[in-house]
């Protein structure tokens, strides 16, 4: 009789180490599947932010590429309109347009002058740096900037007909001439008809 109450007593605690030892597997794995849910469900966050800020940055950029073109396409417009009116020598017309996002200013130069040239006069640094940062290009008009990024090195410039390179301010480097934005963020230009053959001149309004 006490070796069967022995027995028993031994398969009790048998029983009772296997349950205790399944309980604590169970566990682990319980364990082991709330670690990997909160590992995937950081990453899918991670993702989610990652592919917000790229979806921003692309809008963003669209948006301020879209600016540069449209407000050279008012700009050539309002020259093309006076250009072809013109007669009367001394009239004057106010062109004003906010400064696309990211820009200071519009400069009026010379791409066709060698790479290595500094332009003078008050306008002269930003000239400079305009034609180091975007190198030789079909144009005659650029936004300087703060920084030039890609979006500015494709569409921040832009050939506009209609206006001779030589009618600037008397005081202005006869290849360079910018006009700032001001404290409204927006860009005045005054243009001026200067001979019977639709010659434009410009300056800051």
């Amino acid at each position: 009789m006490k070796r069967k109450l022995l027995k028993y007593k031994r398969s009790t605690r048998n029983c009772t180490h296997a349950e205790y030892g399944l309980f604590s597997s169970n566990r682990s794995q319980e364990s082991i599947g709330m670690s990997f849910n909160m590992i995937f469900s950081i990453i899918l966050i991670i993702f989610f932010l990652v592919a917000a800020f790229v979806a921003i940055k692309y809008f963003l950029g669209m948006q301020k590429e879209m600016q540069l073109r449209t407000y050279f396409e008012s700009f050539q417009g309002k020259i093309s309109e006076i250009g072809s009116s013109a007669g009367i020598v001394g009239n004057e017309y106010v062109f004003e347009k906010n400064a696309p996002s990211g820009t200071l200013g519009l400069c009026y130069l010379d791409f066709n002058l060698p790479s290595s040239t500094t332009y003078s006069g008050v306008d002269g640094p930003k000239c400079t740096e305009i034609k180091r940062q975007l190198g030789t290009k079909q144009a005659n008009f650029a936004f300087y900037s703060s920084s030039y990024d890609k979006i500015m090195k494709r569409a921040g410039y832009k050939m506009i007909t209609g206006i001779n390179i030589e009618s600037l301010p008397s005081s202005a480097d006869p290849y360079c001439y910018c006009i700032t934005k001001n404290a409204l963020g927006k860009i005045r230009i005054k243009i001026s008809t200067t001979t019977e053959n639709s010659d434009l001149k410009i300056e800051s309004a």
